[in-house]
């Protein structure tokens, strides 16, 4: 409930409105079982339809009123939650989009997913309904003193009555704790399954995959629905439980009121109004009760939203030049992913001087993509400095340095919009005439016109799940092409020509030479010869631990074919 007061006193005004409004709504409730009483006593005891009439006209006033004060209550306490639900997605926005690549790796696909969920999980647990619920609360009381203006044994009655079913749902709440554990722990593994099916789809049916998924799956479902089992037998004891309760109250009203009636203590209106009474404040309290389970959940769900939202961002500022030369400088460069029983490299030193192409060789997995996102600023060396034109790369703007770069992928993504947005992403005005002439050149230069051209919707094609269902040598192509829109003066592409044709791979020849024409610093993570020969000097990334840097053996000046 912690967090359900903390949302409330952000704004106070708005919460003594809400418990005005809820006040003002179970105080209209309570006129149904007036109307009872009364009925009971004064009409059918006279017979004067007069009197029948006007307790009719007043219970439907006090009913209309009660659905608008209940109305208004609604909207109030569905205002509670707005800013604090939106702060709380834009928090893990921030992470997702300015999260450190290197904290984000370190998490698995399926926590993501987890996260996801615990936002839905909140917005739901302070959703206006429960807002509700919770501060209808107080007024229990409310109908608890109406039955004890009846009688004081029934009201005593109802209060056991009510107790007993708070007592009985905090036990099973704690009882169910380590099952609840279990089965998100369950939960996450299965869905990191189904997400690999999905994403291995031509794995499983290339590589014969689908007996050994068919047996993980169910092994995995019938872990599930064992403990699924499991814990439907505690839900259903619970719900026995409580029912038992509702069952015995209403037994005890009726029994110890007839008793009550018959020796004249109370009357038949009475017991029939304080029975109405007693189930209205055992509703209350199970409404009350329900919020607050999911009150705990949505708390569990933002200890782990916080803790998620301490992964470390990229800064949103930082220092600039008014124009980088394309000088690069490593001093002393170490770097190794967690976990790892080594360093990719460390203790790397070189000079790039401007308008230089620099070509990273070696075998797969030596390290050339992890340096080629190193100069990108897209992962932090652990030791040593990389300098652009003299200042470290940690002190520029994550934002200025990316706009200074030409940079692709060996493995591009994207995001799930049209061609045309994820060309154009880096754009501040995408459909000005400037940009759209960029992206012209761009999509001629990546050799994707033919491509556009023969697709119904062309540029404004849209590109799901990251990519993935884009043969790759488009994938490299818009890649490509969204490197090209920026006009920077450092030039990164790591395996440029990896799954192209001829055709592709001629448009990434003829973008290298225009750009090293064009006196822009080059760095070609390769060992595609036709680049290697036009490089002027290579780092080779098998040299362990440290790589060597050097000019290119047979250094020449001629264009990349």
């Amino acid at each position: 409930m912690k967090e359900l007061f903390r949302r409330l006193a952000l704004r106070p005004r708005l919460a003594w409105e809400i418990l005005f409004a809820s006040f003002l709504t179970n105080l209209m409730s309570v006129a149904s079982s007036i109307y009872v009483i009364l009925v009971l006593n004064r009409y059918v005891g006279y017979g004067f339809d007069g009197t029948l009439y006007s307790l009719t006209t007043g219970v439907l006033i006090a009913s209309f009123l009660g659905m608008g004060f209940s109305s208004v209550r609604g909207r109030l306490a569905g205002a509670v939650s707005v800013l604090p639900d939106h702060e709380l997605n834009e928090k893990t926005l921030t992470v997702f989009a300015r999260g450190k690549l290197a904290a984000l790796y370190r998490t698995a696909p399926g926590r993501h997913q987890e996260m996801l969920a615990a936002l839905k999980t909140v917005e739901f647990a302070y959703d206006s309904h429960n807002i509700s619920a919770v501060l209808d609360a107080p007024f229990l009381l409310l109908f608890v003193l109406a039955v004890g203006f009846i009688h004081p044994l029934l009201a005593v009655i109802t209060v056991v009555a009510v107790a007993v079913t708070i007592l009985f749902t905090l036990s099973g709440m704690r009882s169910n704790a380590p099952l609840d554990e279990r089965q998100r722990d369950q939960t996450v593994a299965h869905r990191n399954l189904t997400l690999s099916a999905v994403a291995g789809a031509e794995t499983v049916r290339a590589f014969l995959g689908a007996e050994f998924l068919r047996k993980a799956w169910r092994k995995q479902m019938q872990s599930i629905q064992e403990l699924r089992e499991i814990m439907e037998v505690a839900r259903d004891r619970g719900k026995v439980r409580l029912e038992s309760v509702s069952t015995l109250l209403r037994i005890s009203i009726y029994f110890f009121g007839a008793m009550l009636t018959v020796s004249g203590e109370m009357s038949v209106g009475g017991l029939i109004g304080a029975s109405i009474l007693s189930a209205k404040a055992m509703q209350m309290g199970s409404s009350f009760l329900q919020s607050y389970l999911a009150g705990r959940k949505a708390e569990e769900s933002l200890v782990q939203l916080t803790e998620f939202h301490t992964m470390p961002l990229e800064p949103v500022s930082g220092s600039a030049v008014r124009e980088f030369s394309g000088r690069l400088e490593f001093r002393d460069v170490g770097f190794a992913y967690s976990g790892s029983t080594g360093p990719v490299f460390e203790s790397l030193s070189f000079t790039l001087p401007p308008g230089s192409i620099l070509a990273v060789t070696g075998f797969n997995g030596s390290g050339k993509s992890t340096f080629c996102k190193i100069v990108a600023g897209l992962l932090e060396p652990g030791r040593g400095h990389v300098l652009a034109d003299g200042i470290e790369l940690r002190q520029f703007a994550p934002d200025w340095w990316r706009r200074q770069l030409l940079y692709l992928p060996q493995e591009p993504t994207f995001l799930n919009a049209t061609i045309r947005q994820n060309i154009t992403l880096a754009e501040l005005e995408p459909e000005s005439p400037a940009a759209q002439e960029r992206l012209n050149q761009a999509v001629r230069a990546a050799a994707l016109r033919r491509f556009l051209d023969v697709s119904r919707q062309g540029l404004d094609m849209d590109i799901a799940e990251g990519g993935r269902t884009l043969p790759v040598g488009i994938r490299r192509r818009v890649a490509l092409a969204r490197a090209l829109m920026n006009q920077g003066r450092l030039v990164v592409f790591d395996d440029p020509t990896e799954g192209l044709d001829s055709e592709g791979c001629l448009a990434v020849y003829n973008v290298l030479n225009v750009l090293a024409k064009a006196g822009a610093s080059i760095i070609v993570a390769t060992v595609d010869p036709n680049i290697l020969k036009g490089a002027g000097y290579v780092l080779d990334m098998n040299e362990k631990p440290t790589p060597t840097f050097g000019p290119a053996r047979d250094p020449k000046s001629e264009e990349v074919t």
